[in-house]
């Protein structure tokens, strides 16, 4: 058994593998670039969080949001979003039933269209934020991810939006789970 017989079937296996793969890419490019969308656009709505990880004992959150996002290629946009989040769902009773803990994240971020409708996002930002244990509210930086899909304009151009958004405080990650539903507005 010489060399040659080892490689060659494996760099066909390999070559043919890059071949499906470029051409699928190059599929979703031609996809992405076929959307005729406006260059600015706006987005309103209402959010849900869930699966808070160490934000003391809450466990659900319901808030809104607002965005805008301005695209800058056919694949690629910048978007601004900020939101509000108030922790309801807490397993602890507060003096006088005093529940305060919220979320105001401002995050900006890079939009790739991975088809005419359907993101993804990665943002940075700041997030200004109380906890029930804290004395006074306090910013911190934040970051997140998101994915949705902006359905068509025969449903009213909705988007619908699940996302992460994580921050630090007292050397401790701490971070929700969120599901929005908006309202495009070009």
């Amino acid at each position: 058994m010489n060399l040659y017989s080892i490689l060659v079937p494996q760099y066909r296996s390999f070559m043919k593998k890059c071949c499906v793969g470029f051409l699928i890419l190059l599929f979703l490019c031609m996809t992405a670039s076929a959307q005729n969308k406006p260059k600015y656009s706006y987005r309103f709505g209402a959010q849900v969080a869930f699966g808070l990880s160490k934000i003391t004992n809450n466990t659900v959150g319901i808030g809104g949001l607002a965005g805008a996002e301005s695209r800058f290629s056919k694949t690629f946009a910048a978007e601004a979003e900020a939101s509000y989040i108030y922790f309801t769902g807490d397993k602890v009773n507060y003096e006088a039933a005093r529940n305060r803990a919220f979320a105001l994240p401002l995050l900006v971020g890079i939009k790739a269209y991975l088809s005419s409708q359907a993101y993804v996002s990665m943002r940075g930002g700041v997030n200004w934020f109380v906890m029930n244990d804290m004395p006074s509210s306090a910013f911190r930086p934040a970051y997140g991810v998101a994915a949705g899909i902006n359905l068509p304009k025969n449903f009213n151009r909705v988007n619908v939006q699940a996302g992460w958004t994580g921050f630090s405080y007292n050397k401790t990650q701490r971070g929700y789970a969120s599901l929005a539903a908006s309202i495009i507005i070009n």
